[in-house]
């Protein structure tokens, strides 16, 4: 391939001008690069950091990608499909091996959908377009499910994102950017109402507590200390069921 490049007129008048006063460079040795990089007189060296460490965590639910089922809010549904879940951005992202390129799936045309993993374990995700809430941030999400009854408990998974910081005086020397878990626990009502629940039974309790009489009785002698997924979901559907 042939390259062409334009050149100043200007320029080439200050050539040969240039080739007569310019005295051949000094061969570079350890004792003068050594002396530059101290001094960087010249203004032509600059320190290389290599204490950055890159990224830990990732961005997405799981990591790899997931044959799912996507059913959208028209009634179609797609089984088998390659879906991640953007947890960080809370968009659902459809790869399209035809294309080989991926996707991001408008949320309001989402329903629900579905990840698996290898194991067979399997997370449902559904949005809640008619939440009673201020909370536009949930408005726009996806919670995972974790039981669905005329009570539900939902989980809202999200991810934080932080960069390093390393390079000021007063810098927590952290040396790599990083994905982590944030998690924040849901109780929905049939009204759509929707109530942020603390785990453990003190908190689980307040969101429920319109029948935490006979809630705390199950609580203490189901032996529950609600601070896993399982346990709060139990204690929901034992909510239903009064």
């Amino acid at each position: 391939m042939r390259h062409f490049f334009m050149v100043c007129p200007a320029l080439l008048l200050t050539l040969p001008a240039l080739a007569q006063t310019t005295t051949p460079a000094a061969p570079v040795t350890v004792q003068n690069m050594q002396q530059w990089v101290g001094s960087n007189t010249f203004g032509v060296m600059q320190r290389i950091d290599t204490r950055y460490e890159g990224v830990q965590g990732s961005p997405y639910f799981l990591n790899d990608w997931s044959l799912g089922r996507v059913d959208l809010v028209t009634g179609r549904n797609y089984e088998s499909v390659p879906i991640k879940y953007d947890a960080y951005s809370q968009n659902l992202v459809l790869k399209r091996p035809q294309a080989n390129d991926s996707i991001i799936v408008y949320p309001n045309q989402v329903k629900q959908f579905v990840l698996r993993s290898d194991d067979g374990a399997e997370w449902l995700f559904r949005r809640f377009a008619d939440l009673k809430t201020d909370d536009t941030r949930l408005r726009g999400s996806y919670f995972l499910v974790l039981y669905d009854g005329k009570t539900s408990l939902l989980k809202r998974v999200g991810k934080e994102f932080r960069q390093a910081d390393f390079k000021s005086p007063y810098s927590t020397d952290t040396r790599y950017d990083a994905y982590t878990n944030e998690y924040t626990y849901f109780v929905l009502k049939p009204d759509q109402t929707i109530t942020k629940v603390k785990k453990g039974k003190k908190g689980i309790i307040e969101a429920l507590s319109d029948k935490n009489g006979p809630l705390e009785t199950y609580i203490k002698g189901e032996k529950l200390d609600a601070k896993t997924d399982a346990e709060l979901a139990q204690i929901v559907k034992y909510y239903d069921s009064l």
